[in-house]
């Protein structure tokens, strides 16, 4: 066995069981454990929200929590930390309840040997690591189609775009994700939101709090905010406070935590080529770059579609998307600007204006606010050529 000193949190209010078991852990032996002891179910969850923890031995029945409920916190508190559940013998049936819902082991308290409870505890770690990485192996064999949408240059119409490509595909498939991979404003928050409070809505700001080998798909897929529409989303910070710009580490971990979850997800990501941006567009199967017809905006498409083929994503992989915002008293041809791209054209959304109020007044994306207008219908045409097996390259 490893001789790696684990940390152990034990929940137990009882001090003479949790002097018992402390002084079984520190007698014979392979390797070591420290041990902290939590007396209540909320000290404990404090202590996994703080603390490196590589297994909890829990006490089912507590001053503030009994039976499966006090099971369940510990589980979402801390979904990757394995849970041998410690009980009394005429609680035997809720431990062996725990282990069918995830727990690893459970031991009787009196009835434990200190060799017995050393080597069950070493076994739960070990076994838990095994069951990671096969759920690992099993995410990144069922990984999702990843499309990164990016603005040539801020206030395009990027985030108009993902959107309602993200909605146009969840009309069409089961698990679909939108993410703002942003860490300011969340601009998709209005389109949705606009009429209730922005506390507690930041998933993305909840997920920054934690270091990036943390970021798994579990964690990820409780900051989601899951729409009766079948979309989901990940919202960047609401508040000022909360602003904090992306590191590639980070962005990389959601990424990949991300393409576990859904079968298309859609970033939307910074007009400008950050570390994090860099990170985001390593792991997309396609990248849609959204321009207008302006010149100075087709110019700064071409640096972004030259600066995407520098980082690693092949020509066949970039697509335009040319969005007519609004009537254009000088603007490019569209043949000209594929020409200047020298890249795939998704697609051409035309002027929506009243569409789009419309839609951000309902709180809904254009597709579904109003799904027989034309903008609407070029937008639901983008989605499924996206879905296509000739662009992503399948």
């Amino acid at each position: 066995m490893s001789t790696k000193a684990y940390n152990i949190l034990l929940v137990e209010d009882n001090a003479v069981d949790a002097r018992v078991i402390t002084e079984a852990l520190t007698k014979a032996g392979e390797g070591a454990f420290v041990i902290q002891r939590a007396e209540r179910l909320s000290e404990g969850l404090e202590k996994l929200r703080t603390q490196t923890i590589d297994l909890v031995l829990l006490d089912f029945m507590l001053p503030d929590s009994e039976g499966m409920a006090t099971f369940t916190a510990v589980r979402k508190e801390a979904p990757n930390v394995p849970v041998v559940a410690l009980t009394g013998v005429s609680d035997e049936a809720v431990a062996i309840e725990a282990v069918r819902q995830g727990a690893q082991d459970f031991l009787v308290k009196g009835q434990v040997q200190p060799k017995t409870l050393h080597r069950t505890l070493h076994y739960a770690i070990e076994r838990h690591k095994v069951q990671a990485a096969q759920l690992k192996q099993v995410q990144g064999a069922k990984a999702g189609k990843t499309i990164g949408v990016i603005g040539a240059r801020g206030g395009v119409g990027t985030t108009t775009v993902a959107l309602n490509v993200a909605a146009a595909l969840a009309k069409k498939h089961k698990e679909v994700i939108a993410a703002e991979l942003l860490g300011s404003y969340s601009a998709f928050y209005d389109p949705f939101f606009y009429k209730k409070s922005r506390a507690a809505l930041s998933g993305l700001n909840t997920l920054m709090k934690l270091e990036p080998d943390k970021i798994t798909s579990r964690e990820v897929e409780r900051c989601l905010v899951k729409l009766p529409s079948g979309l989901s989303l990940l919202l960047g910070p609401q508040r000022a406070e909360d602003f904090k710009e992306l590191g590639s580490d980070m962005v990389d971990a959601l990424t990949r935590a991300l393409a576990g979850l859904g079968q298309y997800v859609i970033l939307d990501l910074q007009s400008h080529a950050s570390a994090a941006c860099q990170a985001a567009v390593k792991h997309c199967d396609f990248v849609v770059v959204v321009i207008d017809r302006t010149p100075t905006c087709v110019v700064a498409g071409k640096v972004m579609t030259d600066l995407l083929q520098q980082l690693g994503v092949i020509p066949v992989r970039i697509g335009v998307v040319v969005v007519n915002r609004q009537p254009l008293p000088i603007s490019v041809d569209v043949a000209e600007v594929l020409s200047t791209m020298g890249c795939q054209l998704v697609g051409v959304v035309p002027t929506a204006t009243d569409a789009c109020s419309e839609a951000n007044r309902m709180g809904m994306p254009m597709v579904s606010s109003d799904p027989q207008g034309t903008a609407s219908g070029a937008l639901i045409e983008i989605a499924e050529r996206l879905a296509t097996e000739q662009v992503l390259g399948k």
